[in-house]
């Protein structure tokens, strides 16, 4: 048959099979898939969930090419008022987490909630 990256995520979230695995002393660390194009001229696309249990994660697609720009939604925010730059330092707070990072943890309240 036809194996996808989609395909791929589902057989490494399988917890029944035994290859996601939570339990007993050993957890699944994270995981990955590739997607390897035959076309030399198409970029690779690696999929991580970089967190444990990919049952519960998302799969975020990342590719390394020469030259290639960092995205908005992957960078810490800056802020006018850093207390980290204020004196005296860290008297206040502020949310550092990215766009991507804040669009994870909203994706795995979802999946928990269809549990």
């Amino acid at each position: 048959g036809h194996i996808t990256a989609q395909t791929l995520m589902s057989i490494l979230r399988d917890k029944a099979s035994g290859i996601c695995v939570d339990a007993e002393g050993f957890r699944t660390a994270g995981s990955m898939v590739s997607v390897l194009p035959r076309d030399p001229a198409l970029p690779c696309v690696h999929f991580f969930t970089a967190t444990p249990d990919p049952s519960r994660s998302v799969f975020k697609p990342f590719v390394f090419v020469a030259g290639i720009k960092p995205v908005p939604q992957v960078r810490s925010p800056t802020f006018l008022q850093d207390p980290a730059r204020q004196i005296p330092r860290f008297q206040s707070s502020v949310d550092r987490r990215h766009e991507l990072y804040r669009r994870h943890q909203a994706a795995l309240e979802l999946m928990e909630q269809d549990r």
